[in-house]
């Protein structure tokens, strides 16, 4: 493979107008021949959208960005889709480094930082989900490649469109991906950075939604006894998530005051999450 592929632009936005705006903000000098879909679960405002001619909105009431992401994809012309959210500002090179990265693979994922002088809860929710993606770290095969700064040739989605019928949920279709032969690349040269985040409240309930779906989606390849255990072992869970970003840290030499003062935020969003995740094994077990 060595051409450079069409493009589409998949935006999953749930987020306030403002992180958007910043993210359309950052896209507006790379977007000359890119298509950019703004799926959102809110209208934007009319001087927003009005500010971005060049990107076509799309509103689904009450969707999680899953769902959003497989609208998007679905409804994209380009020869590849390029999945990000609202929060996150992509750098100056993104859309280049994305196609050329496409140029070599089928599927890739790039790395995650931190906006600067982001407030401390914003950062715990970054260290949540990105601490695996932040630089550095060596260009490899991953099938963990962060759905939020990801992109994929067309005809490898095709290969598993049955997949993501229920939303993109980039954990299972990437593993769906490397089933098929078709292994992501991850590498840390196509880069986005997370802006500000809609707080504390906010993060949490999307924590629930999404820990409660994986619970189901997990649940479903096992058994009652098995789901059982997963509800069994939740109390573990939290503490076993936040050691892990810890460890990410200090691989990194990322550690600092500022990320250490973060590490019991990162906690309690790990209990809301493992808590989601057994309500998800417990309806497996009884059925529901």
């Amino acid at each position: 493979m060595s051409t450079e592929p069409t493009l589409s632009v998949v935006i999953g936005s749930s987020a306030p107008p403002e992180r958007l705006d910043a993210c359309l903000a950052a896209l507006a000098p790379q977007v000359d021949g890119v298509e950019v879909l703004v799926h959102e679960t809110r209208p934007s405002p009319a001087p927003l959208r009005e500010r971005y001619p060049w990107a076509r909105f799309t509103t689904t009431d009450g969707a999680l960005v899953p769902h959003l992401w497989r609208d998007g994809i679905d409804a994209a012309t380009g020869d590849a889709v390029a999945l990000t959210i609202a929060q996150m500002r992509p750098a100056p090179d993104w859309i280049s480094s994305v196609r050329a990265a496409l140029a070599e693979h089928d599927a890739i994922g790039g790395a995650i930082e931190p906006a600067e002088g982001l407030p401390l809860v914003d950062l715990a929710e970054f260290l949540c989900r990105y601490a695996r993606d932040m630089r550095p770290f060596d260009a490899r095969e991953n099938v963990d490649i962060p759905g939020d700064n990801a992109a994929y040739r067309v005809s490898a989605l095709a290969r598993v469109r049955d997949d993501y019928r229920d939303g993109f949920w980039e954990n299972v279709v990437d593993r769906r991906l490397a089933d098929a032969g078709i292994v992501p690349w991850h590498t840390p040269d196509v880069v986005v950075a997370m802006g500000r985040s809609a707080g504390f409240g906010a993060f949490a309930r999307q924590r629930s939604a999404h820990g409660r779906l994986y619970g189901h989606q997990r649940g479903a390849h096992f058994g009652k006894g098995r789901n059982l255990v997963g509800v069994l072992a939740s109390p573990a869970v939290p503490f076993l998530m936040t050691l892990r970003v810890y460890r990410e840290l200090a691989a990194r030499r990322r550690l600092g005051v500022r990320t250490l003062l973060a590490l019991p935020i990162v906690l309690a969003f790990n209990v809301v999450w493992a808590f989601a995740e057994a309500r998800g094994h417990a309806d497996m077990v009884s059925g529901r």
